[in-house]
């Protein structure tokens, strides 16, 4: 990596949300060759605080090539070179940067104070005490806009130590400003709860770097709390048991004959910990804040929705609308259809539930136009229909079904740049009627910001699959709303004539039933199963594919491999290091690696955290579409390109292969699904048919018959929840008439 240094000639853009700038720059010096006959001035962009005008500064970073700009240097750090000039400095003072300092003023501090004069006025503001005819205001102003400056440039330049990218480093001093680096010095781990991005294993470089002891208590206290969520990720339980957790605790620590970490000291951690207010223990049950008081705040928020309210609305009313409707989109509703739409229409909270081919989107179809016709001749009915889905595919799929604008549900609840939902119970959702489809992947903590921000009033659709795997975040929402005997549930069970001759779809019914047949062996026009063992899987699949592009598939947008774990050597690590060198070779050349991650120019990758200041969440697939040399790479999620920093490479991953788990939500033409002995502890019925229903055209099951057969019978471990009993709590509180407290759920 190069240097440039430059003298700032002029800002041409600057994002004061997160400080991306696009700075005119003089050239003074570079070791970049293809500078050296260049024109004296060029173009920076970088993410840096506002830098002082007519000042010169040291950029670190890579000559790039615009597509619309030419020629220009993507900095990733910064300095000040102090040499300054006096000329300088009256051009810099005289700004704009500074409101009311004209070239008088500016000349007269620099002939008083000298070439010095910026330093002078940031280590003390009372020499400006020696500038004639100068107001509080001003001397205010003046000093104020250099100090804030010069303790951003500090900040930034210190984080940059830490292998921070200038992107996250400018998250940092945007959230702690003047106390960034005491903050960062005194508990790098308060990053984790601060900044979104930063997970443990980066805070814990950090402290360890800065020289925090092993066995430090905020260490602990921060590994706990990491174990226990990884936990909670992982199983998908909303609390762990004590012991466990323990255990758990002392394992991680105790890694080498020269640590014992003893029992009593991450109890005492633990009891500070639940102090402090970021774990709850509940006899032997210990869960994050956060998951307790989601699936707490769930029960408080629907326990107005308990008592089905039969409103007085007329069914011979809703039926005339519904069959008007049937004759304009040329539907015949079943029974049970027409049974859901109806308790939709009528009742305050409705569940809806069903597998491949049962028709929920089109019932959805009729719930919505059904209320808006009734709307239009009933002044009684609120005004706005709102449809969401956990993802940006389900979403997309629900507007195109329906002809209605639908969002993800983060969209829909205002999910903000800084990771906060603007719409809550003092701010709520302005609905009549409410519908959430593929509620399934809803988990506790996005389900309580959903519910909380509900209006008196509005009616609530929710819409899911309760035979697919629950949410990847802790909890059942879907399963435990159904569980509780609180809400009308109508179950969809007819397939009906469109995908009955689907044996994608006859499979994943048969995968419930637990009644696979020789027959599921043997082709189909759009089934496939191969009998291969585990030690050829990767090598079919790469076969299957080079097949699907002879066929006309995409790689990008149309074939998809599904597997449940990811180590092994049938592990979606490897198949997708495997598909990334046989089917993306060609580009070797043009690569970017920074520690175990390698990614190639037109490389099909996914998000893995929420990333909301640039318009893209955990789960979102895009793909590689511009490598800017040694440094950034450009991926394109669906037209909206977004720029990583190599240090970044974290938030990323290849996608050839997924998990079943993050497959949720979205449907893709062909579905190759391995099927190894290796996964056996992760073989289980819903994940099985989670996998097969994401299939729209083609499914390949790859593997031994024995592996599917272990997973199609093998035992299902329920998710270890509250949020059952927070519901009957609730409903004992509403029958009782008496409110909750604390002391109900402890």
């Amino acid at each position: 990596m190069g240097f440039l240094d430059g003298n700032i000639r002029q800002y041409l853009f600057y994002n004061e949300e997160n400080s991306y700038s696009v700075i005119k720059v003089e050239i003074i010096d570079t070791d970049e060759p293809e500078l050296s006959h260049f024109e004296p001035t060029i173009t920076i962009c970088g993410f840096f605080p506002r830098l002082e005008l007519y000042q010169t500064y040291r950029f670190h970073g890579v000559v790039s090539e615009h597509q619309k700009y030419g020629i220009q240097y993507s900095a990733d750090r910064f300095e000040r070179i102090r040499e300054q000039t006096a000329s300088g400095i009256i051009d810099y003072l005289s700004s704009d940067l500074f409101k009311g300092i004209g070239p008088k003023t500016a000349e007269a501090i620099v002939g008083i104070l000298g070439i010095e004069a910026l330093d002078k006025i940031a280590d003390d503001p009372s020499v400006l005490n020696e500038i004639p005819r100068m107001n509080a205001e001003k001397k205010a102003i003046l000093s104020e806009t250099i100090r804030r400056n010069r303790a951003m440039e500090s900040a930034l330049v210190w984080l940059y130590g830490f292998s921070i990218s200038p992107k996250m480093a400018m998250k940092i001093y945007q959230r702690f400003g003047f106390a960034a680096i005491e903050t960062v010095r005194n508990n790098p781990y308060s990053l984790i709860d601060e900044i979104e991005g930063i997970g443990f294993r980066r805070a814990d470089e950090i402290a360890l770097k800065i020289g925090f002891a092993y066995d430090d208590p905020l260490r602990i206290e921060a590994i706990i709390v990491f174990l226990l969520t990884e936990y909670m990720n992982k199983y998908g339980d909303t609390y762990v048991e004590s012991d466990e957790l323990m255990n758990y605790t002392i394992n991680y620590l105790n890694q080498g004959d020269q640590f014992q970490i003893k029992t009593e000291t991450v109890d005492k951690e633990i009891e500070k910990l639940e102090n402090s207010g970021k774990l709850v223990k509940d006899g032997n049950r210990v869960s994050l804040m956060a998951i307790y008081y989601s699936e707490k705040g769930i029960a408080d928020s629907l326990k107005e929705y308990f008592v089905s309210k039969n409103e007085a609305y007329d069914e011979e009313m809703i039926a005339g609308y519904l069959e008007a409707f049937e004759k304009s989109r040329h539907i015949q509703y079943t029974d049970k259809q027409k049974k859901a739409i109806m308790k939709a229409l009528t009742e305050s909270f409705t569940i809806i539930t069903g597998g491949p081919g049962t028709g929920k989107t089109t019932v959805i179809d009729a719930i919505c136009h059904v209320y808006m016709m009734m709307r239009q001749s009933n002044r009684n009915f609120a005004s706005a229909v709102k449809l969401a889905a956990p993802t940006g595919k389900a979403a997309k799929r629900l507007q195109d079904a329906t002809d209605l604008e639908a969002t993800t549900i983060h969209r829909l609840l205002g999910y903000d740049y800084e990771g906060h939902f603007t719409k809550d119970r003092h701010s709520p959702l302005e609905a009549g009627l409410l519908v959430i489809d593929e509620a399934s992947m809803m988990d506790v903590i996005l389900a309580n910001h959903l519910f909380q921000s509900l209006s008196d009033g509005t009616k609530v659709v929710i819409v899911g699959d309760d035979n697919q795997l629950p949410s990847v975040g802790p909890g059942q929402v879907l399963t435990d709303l159904m569980a509780s005997d609180q809400f009308t549930t109508v179950g969809l069970d007819m397939i009906h004539r469109q995908a009955s001759g689907s044996s994608i779809v006859k499979l994943a019914y048969s995968v419930l039933e637990g009644t696979i047949e020789e027959s599921v062996f043997h082709d189909k026009d759009d089934l496939f199963f191969y009998g291969v063992p585990d030690e050829k899987i990767a090598d079919f699949v790469v076969g299957l594919i080079r097949r699907y592009l002879r066929e006309g598939y995409n790689l990008q947008e149309d074939i998809q491999i599904l597997a449940p774990v990811y180590k092994g050597n049938n592990g979606i690590d490897r198949l997708n290091k495997i598909v990334q060198e046989t089917f993306n070779k060609h580009n070797e050349g043009h690569k970017l690696t920074y520690k175990d991650k390698t990614f190639r120019f037109n490389d099909k990758v996914m998000q893995l955290v929420n990333q909301p200041e640039d318009g893209i969440m955990n789960g979102d697939i895009g793909y590689v579409s511009g490598i800017i040399e040694d440094k950034e790479l450009l991926v394109d999620f669906g037209g909206n390109t977004v720029k990583y920093d190599i240090r970044d490479f974290d938030n990323l991953t290849l996608a050839y292969c997924i998990s079943i788990h993050k497959s949720q939500g979205s449907e893709f033409n062909v579905v190759l699904m391995p099927m190894s002995r290796s996964y056996r502890i992760m073989l289980k019925k819903k994940l099985i048919y989670t996998g097969i229903t994401r299939a729209k055209q083609l499914l390949s099951i790859i593997g031994e018959k024995d592996a599917l057969r272990i997973g199609i019978y093998g035992n299902e471990t329920p998710r270890k929840t509250r949020l059952r009993d927070f519901l009957a709590l609730a409903a004992k509180s509403g029958n009782d008439d008496c409110a909750l407290t604390i002391e109900d759920f402890l």
